[in-house]
Protein backbone atom coordinates (compact mmCIF):
# COMPACT_ATOMS: atom_id res chain seq x y z
CA UNK A 1 0.00 0.00 0.00
CA UNK A 2 1.09 3.35 -1.05
CA UNK A 3 0.05 6.74 1.01
CA UNK A 4 1.21 9.93 1.77
CA UNK A 5 1.75 11.08 5.09
CA UNK A 6 0.73 14.35 7.28
CA UNK A 7 3.26 16.45 8.10
CA UNK A 8 1.90 17.06 11.08
CA UNK A 9 3.18 13.44 12.19
CA UNK A 10 6.67 13.85 14.12
CA UNK A 11 9.12 12.54 11.15
CA UNK A 12 11.10 10.59 14.12
CA UNK A 13 7.90 8.75 15.16
CA UNK A 14 8.16 7.73 11.39
CA UNK A 15 11.58 6.59 10.88
CA UNK A 16 11.10 4.89 14.44
CA UNK A 17 8.38 2.87 12.57
CA UNK A 18 10.54 1.78 10.01
CA UNK A 19 13.48 1.09 12.18
CA UNK A 20 15.69 3.46 10.36
CA UNK A 21 19.16 4.33 11.89
CA UNK A 22 18.84 6.71 14.96
CA UNK A 23 22.01 8.19 13.74
CA UNK A 24 20.58 9.22 10.15
CA UNK A 25 17.48 11.24 11.67
CA UNK A 26 19.11 14.47 11.49
CA UNK A 27 19.92 13.49 7.42
CA UNK A 28 15.90 13.10 7.13
CA UNK A 29 14.87 16.30 9.44
CA UNK A 30 17.40 18.00 7.04
CA UNK A 31 14.79 17.16 4.15
CA UNK A 32 11.66 16.78 5.21
CA UNK A 33 10.58 19.98 3.41
CA UNK A 34 8.27 18.34 0.74
CA UNK A 35 5.88 15.36 0.58
CA UNK A 36 6.01 12.19 2.62
CA UNK A 37 5.35 8.58 0.58
CA UNK A 38 5.05 5.60 2.60
CA UNK A 39 5.27 2.30 1.37
CA UNK A 40 4.02 -0.41 3.15
CA UNK A 41 6.54 -3.37 3.74
CA UNK A 42 8.39 -4.25 0.42
CA UNK A 43 10.83 -6.93 -0.11
CA UNK A 44 14.10 -6.08 1.00
CA UNK A 45 16.32 -5.43 -2.53
CA UNK A 46 13.05 -3.82 -3.58
CA UNK A 47 13.72 -1.13 -0.59
CA UNK A 48 17.24 -0.61 -1.64
CA UNK A 49 16.66 -0.15 -4.84
CA UNK A 50 13.65 2.83 -4.55
CA UNK A 51 16.32 4.37 -2.05
CA UNK A 52 19.01 4.39 -4.74
CA UNK A 53 16.46 5.75 -7.08
CA UNK A 54 15.34 8.36 -5.20
CA UNK A 55 18.72 9.69 -4.39
CA UNK A 56 19.59 9.50 -8.01
CA UNK A 57 16.32 11.56 -8.78
CA UNK A 58 17.59 13.83 -5.73
CA UNK A 59 14.56 12.93 -3.25
CA UNK A 60 15.68 10.32 -0.17
CA UNK A 61 14.18 7.32 1.22
CA UNK A 62 14.35 6.25 4.61
CA UNK A 63 14.42 2.25 5.01
CA UNK A 64 15.24 -0.14 7.71
CA UNK A 65 18.90 -0.29 8.72
CA UNK A 66 19.35 -3.96 8.09
CA UNK A 67 18.16 -3.45 4.55
CA UNK A 68 21.87 -2.67 3.44
CA UNK A 69 23.04 -6.10 5.18
CA UNK A 70 20.19 -8.30 4.26
CA UNK A 71 19.16 -9.21 7.63
CA UNK A 72 15.62 -7.86 7.75
CA UNK A 73 13.19 -9.34 4.90
CA UNK A 74 10.71 -6.74 4.30
CA UNK A 75 11.35 -2.98 5.18
CA UNK A 76 8.96 -0.06 4.59
CA UNK A 77 10.00 2.75 2.96
CA UNK A 78 9.46 6.92 3.64
CA UNK A 79 10.18 8.64 0.76
CA UNK A 80 10.67 13.12 1.04
CA UNK A 81 10.12 14.45 -2.57
CA UNK A 82 9.11 17.15 -4.10
CA UNK A 83 6.49 16.46 -7.08
CA UNK A 84 9.25 16.77 -9.99
CA UNK A 85 11.52 14.41 -7.97
CA UNK A 86 8.46 11.86 -7.58
CA UNK A 87 7.77 11.87 -10.99
CA UNK A 88 11.11 10.83 -11.62
CA UNK A 89 10.78 8.33 -9.14
CA UNK A 90 7.93 6.78 -10.97
CA UNK A 91 9.78 6.39 -14.27
CA UNK A 92 12.46 4.84 -13.13
CA UNK A 93 10.65 2.27 -11.11
CA UNK A 94 7.81 1.41 -13.85
CA UNK A 95 10.91 0.24 -15.99
CA UNK A 96 11.46 -2.72 -13.64
CA UNK A 97 9.19 -5.13 -13.55
CA UNK A 98 10.68 -7.37 -10.80
CA UNK A 99 9.82 -7.22 -6.92
CA UNK A 100 6.60 -5.48 -7.93
CA UNK A 101 8.48 -2.24 -8.22
CA UNK A 102 6.33 -1.29 -11.59
CA UNK A 103 3.25 -1.66 -9.71
CA UNK A 104 4.83 0.75 -6.94
CA UNK A 105 5.20 3.13 -9.18
CA UNK A 106 1.67 2.90 -10.55
CA UNK A 107 0.96 3.36 -6.83
CA UNK A 108 2.97 6.26 -6.27
CA UNK A 109 1.54 8.07 -9.67
CA UNK A 110 -2.30 7.04 -8.52
CA UNK A 111 -1.43 8.86 -4.84
CA UNK A 112 -0.01 11.96 -6.62
CA UNK A 113 -3.34 12.68 -9.21
CA UNK A 114 -5.64 11.97 -6.43
CA UNK A 115 -3.70 14.44 -4.36
CA UNK A 116 -3.86 17.23 -6.46
CA UNK A 117 -6.99 19.39 -5.52
CA UNK A 118 -10.18 18.05 -7.29
CA UNK A 119 -13.49 19.03 -7.61
CA UNK A 120 -16.22 16.25 -6.74
CA UNK A 121 -19.89 16.83 -7.95
CA UNK A 122 -22.83 14.97 -5.97
CA UNK A 123 -25.24 14.33 -8.63
CA UNK A 124 -28.66 13.79 -6.48
CA UNK A 125 -32.58 13.12 -7.13
CA UNK A 126 -32.70 17.17 -6.19
CA UNK A 127 -29.55 18.74 -8.28
CA UNK A 128 -26.11 18.67 -7.96
CA UNK A 129 -23.98 20.00 -5.43
CA UNK A 130 -20.07 21.26 -6.44
CA UNK A 131 -18.03 20.21 -3.08
CA UNK A 132 -15.44 23.02 -4.04
CA UNK A 133 -15.64 24.08 -0.66
CA UNK A 134 -16.29 22.76 2.54
CA UNK A 135 -19.82 21.73 2.93
CA UNK A 136 -22.08 21.62 6.33
CA UNK A 137 -24.10 19.05 7.01
CA UNK A 138 -27.01 20.01 9.66
CA UNK A 139 -28.31 17.06 12.19
CA UNK A 140 -31.53 16.05 12.31
CA UNK A 141 -32.17 13.30 15.51
CA UNK A 142 -35.47 11.79 15.63
CA UNK A 143 -34.51 9.73 18.27
CA UNK A 144 -35.22 10.33 22.57
CA UNK A 145 -31.72 9.01 23.21
CA UNK A 146 -29.06 10.38 21.18
CA UNK A 147 -25.85 11.70 22.78
CA UNK A 148 -26.37 15.27 22.88
CA UNK A 149 -30.44 16.15 24.15
CA UNK A 150 -30.37 19.44 21.99
CA UNK A 151 -30.32 17.73 18.70
CA UNK A 152 -33.60 15.75 19.30
CA UNK A 153 -36.24 16.43 17.47
CA UNK A 154 -40.04 15.77 16.67
CA UNK A 155 -42.08 16.43 13.63
CA UNK A 156 -42.69 20.13 14.65
CA UNK A 157 -39.41 20.99 16.03
CA UNK A 158 -37.27 18.63 13.47
CA UNK A 159 -39.16 21.14 10.45
CA UNK A 160 -38.08 24.47 12.18
CA UNK A 161 -34.36 22.88 12.39
CA UNK A 162 -34.28 22.34 8.54
CA UNK A 163 -35.77 25.62 7.98
CA UNK A 164 -33.10 27.57 10.48
CA UNK A 165 -30.31 25.12 8.34
CA UNK A 166 -31.39 26.13 5.27
CA UNK A 167 -31.86 29.83 6.41
CA UNK A 168 -28.47 29.96 7.90
CA UNK A 169 -26.59 28.24 4.69
CA UNK A 170 -26.43 24.90 5.52
CA UNK A 171 -26.19 22.27 2.32
CA UNK A 172 -27.31 19.55 3.81
CA UNK A 173 -29.69 17.92 6.76
CA UNK A 174 -28.94 14.44 7.94
CA UNK A 175 -32.19 13.08 9.90
CA UNK A 176 -31.48 9.62 11.76
CA UNK A 177 -34.26 7.69 13.47
CA UNK A 178 -31.97 5.29 15.47
CA UNK A 179 -29.07 6.34 18.07
CA UNK A 180 -25.58 5.62 17.22
CA UNK A 181 -24.13 6.98 20.51
CA UNK A 182 -21.51 4.20 22.27
CA UNK A 183 -23.86 1.50 24.05
CA UNK A 184 -26.83 2.42 22.28
CA UNK A 185 -29.19 -0.25 21.66
CA UNK A 186 -30.61 -1.04 18.32
CA UNK A 187 -34.11 -0.33 17.19
CA UNK A 188 -36.54 -2.37 15.05
CA UNK A 189 -36.88 -1.37 11.58
CA UNK A 190 -40.31 -0.50 12.23
CA UNK A 191 -39.94 1.65 14.88
CA UNK A 192 -36.98 3.74 12.38
CA UNK A 193 -39.24 4.19 10.08
CA UNK A 194 -41.96 5.80 12.12
CA UNK A 195 -39.57 8.37 13.40
CA UNK A 196 -38.15 8.83 10.08
CA UNK A 197 -40.39 9.11 6.66
CA UNK A 198 -43.17 11.27 8.20
CA UNK A 199 -40.49 13.59 9.56
CA UNK A 200 -38.63 13.29 6.04
CA UNK A 201 -41.75 13.89 3.87
CA UNK A 202 -42.95 17.16 6.43
CA UNK A 203 -39.05 18.57 5.41
CA UNK A 204 -39.20 18.07 1.76
CA UNK A 205 -42.12 20.07 1.26
CA UNK A 206 -40.94 22.78 3.01
CA UNK A 207 -36.63 23.15 2.49
CA UNK A 208 -34.94 22.59 -0.52
CA UNK A 209 -31.56 21.68 1.16
CA UNK A 210 -30.19 17.75 0.17
CA UNK A 211 -30.91 15.67 2.63
CA UNK A 212 -28.98 12.64 3.98
CA UNK A 213 -30.79 9.98 5.76
CA UNK A 214 -28.90 8.28 7.96
CA UNK A 215 -29.69 4.14 8.37
CA UNK A 216 -27.82 1.23 7.90
CA UNK A 217 -31.04 -0.99 6.85
CA UNK A 218 -31.91 -1.24 3.00
CA UNK A 219 -35.87 -0.75 3.51
CA UNK A 220 -35.84 2.44 5.24
CA UNK A 221 -33.33 3.72 2.65
CA UNK A 222 -35.63 2.43 -0.08
CA UNK A 223 -38.80 4.26 1.38
CA UNK A 224 -36.44 7.25 2.45
CA UNK A 225 -35.17 7.62 -1.20
CA UNK A 226 -38.88 7.74 -2.33
CA UNK A 227 -39.69 10.19 -0.29
CA UNK A 228 -37.48 12.50 -0.94
CA UNK A 229 -34.13 11.75 0.69
CA UNK A 230 -31.49 12.45 -1.60
CA UNK A 231 -28.25 10.28 0.19
CA UNK A 232 -27.95 7.42 2.40
CA UNK A 233 -25.72 7.77 5.34
CA UNK A 234 -24.49 4.13 6.63
CA UNK A 235 -22.33 3.95 9.57
CA UNK A 236 -21.62 0.19 8.95
CA UNK A 237 -20.36 1.15 5.14
CA UNK A 238 -22.88 -0.84 3.48
CA UNK A 239 -22.02 -4.07 6.03
CA UNK A 240 -25.11 -4.87 8.05
CA UNK A 241 -27.54 -5.28 5.50
CA UNK A 242 -26.51 -6.51 2.25
CA UNK A 243 -29.83 -4.86 0.52
CA UNK A 244 -28.23 -1.89 1.00
CA UNK A 245 -25.63 -1.47 -1.35
CA UNK A 246 -27.84 -2.98 -4.27
CA UNK A 247 -30.74 0.18 -2.84
CA UNK A 248 -27.86 3.02 -3.19
CA UNK A 249 -26.58 0.96 -6.71
CA UNK A 250 -30.51 0.89 -8.12
CA UNK A 251 -31.11 4.34 -7.03
CA UNK A 252 -28.14 5.82 -8.24
CA UNK A 253 -27.63 8.03 -5.27
CA UNK A 254 -24.66 9.03 -3.22
CA UNK A 255 -23.34 7.46 -0.25
CA UNK A 256 -21.72 8.15 3.14
CA UNK A 257 -18.87 4.79 3.90
CA UNK A 258 -18.12 5.53 7.81
CA UNK A 259 -15.33 3.43 9.52
CA UNK A 260 -16.88 1.62 12.44
CA UNK A 261 -15.68 -1.63 14.35
CA UNK A 262 -18.54 -3.63 16.08
CA UNK A 263 -22.04 -2.45 16.64
CA UNK A 264 -22.51 1.36 18.58
CA UNK A 265 -23.50 -0.92 21.38
CA UNK A 266 -20.21 -2.45 20.94
CA UNK A 267 -17.89 -0.75 19.15
CA UNK A 268 -15.72 0.77 21.66
CA UNK A 269 -14.22 -2.91 22.57
CA UNK A 270 -12.34 -2.49 19.17
CA UNK A 271 -10.88 0.44 19.88
CA UNK A 272 -7.14 -0.95 19.60
CA UNK A 273 -4.96 -0.41 16.52
CA UNK A 274 -1.57 -1.11 15.87
CA UNK A 275 -1.44 1.27 12.63
CA UNK A 276 -5.19 3.27 12.54
CA UNK A 277 -4.31 5.43 9.21
CA UNK A 278 -3.47 2.17 7.98
CA UNK A 279 -6.09 0.66 9.01
CA UNK A 280 -8.70 3.48 7.59
CA UNK A 281 -6.70 2.91 4.27
CA UNK A 282 -7.12 -0.54 3.96
CA UNK A 283 -10.66 -0.47 5.33
CA UNK A 284 -11.94 1.58 2.97
CA UNK A 285 -10.44 0.34 0.06
CA UNK A 286 -12.20 -2.46 0.66
CA UNK A 287 -15.59 -1.11 1.27
CA UNK A 288 -15.29 0.92 -2.11
CA UNK A 289 -14.19 -2.32 -3.94
CA UNK A 290 -17.62 -4.10 -2.79
CA UNK A 291 -19.35 -0.74 -3.43
CA UNK A 292 -18.10 -1.02 -6.96
CA UNK A 293 -18.35 -4.32 -7.40
CA UNK A 294 -22.50 -4.47 -6.49
CA UNK A 295 -22.92 -1.46 -9.59
CA UNK A 296 -22.33 1.72 -7.26
CA UNK A 297 -20.64 4.69 -8.95
CA UNK A 298 -16.95 6.46 -7.87
CA UNK A 299 -18.96 9.58 -8.55
CA UNK A 300 -21.57 8.63 -5.57
CA UNK A 301 -18.77 7.06 -3.14
CA UNK A 302 -18.23 9.97 0.10
CA UNK A 303 -15.87 8.37 3.26
CA UNK A 304 -15.97 9.07 6.25
CA UNK A 305 -12.99 8.17 9.61
CA UNK A 306 -16.12 8.06 11.84
CA UNK A 307 -15.12 10.01 14.64
CA UNK A 308 -15.83 8.36 18.06
CA UNK A 309 -17.00 5.06 16.34
CA UNK A 310 -14.08 2.45 18.03
CA UNK A 311 -11.95 4.77 18.51
CA UNK A 312 -10.49 6.45 21.66
CA UNK A 313 -9.99 10.14 22.28
CA UNK A 314 -6.05 9.22 21.44
CA UNK A 315 -7.70 8.07 18.14
CA UNK A 316 -10.03 10.60 17.23
CA UNK A 317 -7.14 13.44 17.49
CA UNK A 318 -4.86 11.61 15.52
CA UNK A 319 -7.44 11.07 12.78
CA UNK A 320 -8.13 14.93 12.74
CA UNK A 321 -4.41 15.47 12.63
CA UNK A 322 -4.20 13.28 9.82
CA UNK A 323 -7.24 13.61 7.80
CA UNK A 324 -5.74 15.01 4.55
CA UNK A 325 -4.08 11.53 4.31
CA UNK A 326 -7.75 10.15 3.35
CA UNK A 327 -7.88 12.48 0.20
CA UNK A 328 -5.31 10.41 -1.68
CA UNK A 329 -8.63 7.93 -1.84
CA UNK A 330 -10.14 9.71 -4.40
CA UNK A 331 -13.55 10.79 -2.71
CA UNK A 332 -15.00 13.28 -0.98
CA UNK A 333 -14.64 13.27 2.72
CA UNK A 334 -17.23 13.95 5.40
CA UNK A 335 -16.37 14.63 9.29
CA UNK A 336 -18.80 14.30 11.76
CA UNK A 337 -16.87 15.55 15.08
CA UNK A 338 -19.68 17.72 16.76
CA UNK A 339 -19.86 17.84 20.28
CA UNK A 340 -18.17 14.47 20.68
CA UNK A 341 -17.09 12.90 24.00
CA UNK A 342 -13.15 13.81 22.82
CA UNK A 343 -13.81 17.56 22.87
CA UNK A 344 -15.70 17.18 26.55
CA UNK A 345 -12.52 15.19 27.47
CA UNK A 346 -10.05 17.99 25.94
CA UNK A 347 -12.42 20.52 27.84
CA UNK A 348 -12.33 19.10 31.27
CA UNK A 349 -15.59 16.52 31.18
CA UNK A 350 -17.90 19.55 30.25
CA UNK A 351 -21.06 17.75 29.01
CA UNK A 352 -22.22 17.86 25.23
CA UNK A 353 -24.33 21.19 25.88
CA UNK A 354 -20.80 22.67 26.30
CA UNK A 355 -18.72 21.40 23.25
CA UNK A 356 -20.08 24.00 21.33
CA UNK A 357 -17.04 26.51 20.93
CA UNK A 358 -14.68 23.93 20.56
CA UNK A 359 -16.78 21.98 17.64
CA UNK A 360 -16.38 24.98 15.74
CA UNK A 361 -12.82 25.40 16.53
CA UNK A 362 -12.24 21.80 15.02
CA UNK A 363 -14.57 23.13 12.15
CA UNK A 364 -12.29 25.99 11.36
CA UNK A 365 -9.49 23.52 11.40
CA UNK A 366 -11.17 20.97 8.97
CA UNK A 367 -12.06 23.50 6.48
CA UNK A 368 -8.54 24.46 6.56
CA UNK A 369 -7.49 21.19 5.89
CA UNK A 370 -9.48 20.92 3.07
CA UNK A 371 -12.51 18.22 4.14
CA UNK A 372 -15.21 18.14 1.73
CA UNK A 373 -18.34 18.12 4.37
CA UNK A 374 -18.87 18.86 7.88
CA UNK A 375 -21.33 16.70 9.46
CA UNK A 376 -22.99 19.12 12.52
CA UNK A 377 -25.48 19.84 15.07
CA UNK A 378 -25.29 24.06 14.90
CA UNK A 379 -26.20 25.45 11.88
CA UNK A 380 -25.09 29.36 11.77
CA UNK A 381 -21.51 29.22 14.28
CA UNK A 382 -20.05 26.59 12.01
CA UNK A 383 -21.28 28.08 8.73
CA UNK A 384 -19.96 31.06 10.08
CA UNK A 385 -16.66 29.50 10.92
CA UNK A 386 -16.34 27.61 6.98
CA UNK A 387 -17.09 31.24 5.70
CA UNK A 388 -14.13 32.59 7.59
CA UNK A 389 -11.46 30.28 6.81
CA UNK A 390 -12.77 30.14 2.87
CA UNK A 391 -12.06 33.62 3.15
CA UNK A 392 -8.61 33.73 4.30
CA UNK A 393 -7.72 31.21 1.61
CA UNK A 394 -9.64 32.71 -1.68
CA UNK A 395 -10.52 36.20 -0.59
CA UNK A 396 -14.38 37.18 -0.22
Amino acid sequence: MVRLISKDVDLRELLNQIGSDPASYGIFLDKDSHLRVWIDEVYYPAASVIKQECLSCGADAAVHKHVITGKVEKSSVLILANVRQLKCLVDKLRRMPYWGLNQIADEIKSVLEDREARTFVLTMPNGTLELRRTKVMTILNATPDSFFPGSRVDLHTGLERAVDAEENGAAFIDIGGASTRPGAAEIGEDEELTRVIPLLRQVRERVKLFISVDTYRAEVAKQALENGADLINDIYGLQFDKEMANVIADYGVPVVIMHMRGTPATMQEYASYDDLMKELHTYFVERVEYALSKGIKENQIILDPGIGFAKLPEHNLEVLRRIEELFTLGFPVLVGHSRKSTMGKILGGVPAEERLFGTVAWTSYLTWKGVHIVRVHDTKPNVDAVKAVEAIREGI
